[in-house]
């Protein structure tokens, strides 16, 4: 027998989900780089259905949705 699960960070592909994450910690991939990164980490500040804003340290981005590739939540292994 096989037990799996989806696991702690976990991909947001509806709406729904990125409200729950609103002030959390997220990862987006992106197809094209931003500042020369495809990866980004920061806290999800708001979004809607063309853009989606992080801040990073004390800078607030702005990312178009068709730009990115996947969302997912974020854990801190080193708590």
């Amino acid at each position: 027998m096989e037990v799996s699960s989806c696991g702690v960070e976990r991909v947001l592909r509806k709406d729904k989900h990125l409200n729950k994450q609103i002030g959390n910690e997220i990862e987006v991939k992106l197809y094209t780089p931003i500042e020369k990164q495809k990866q980004l980490i920061g806290i999800l500040k708001s979004f809607n259905e063309k853009e989606l804003v992080i801040e990073i340290g004390k800078q607030e981005l702005t990312i178009m949705r068709k730009n990115i590739s996947q969302i997912k939540t974020t854990y801190n292994w080193e708590k």
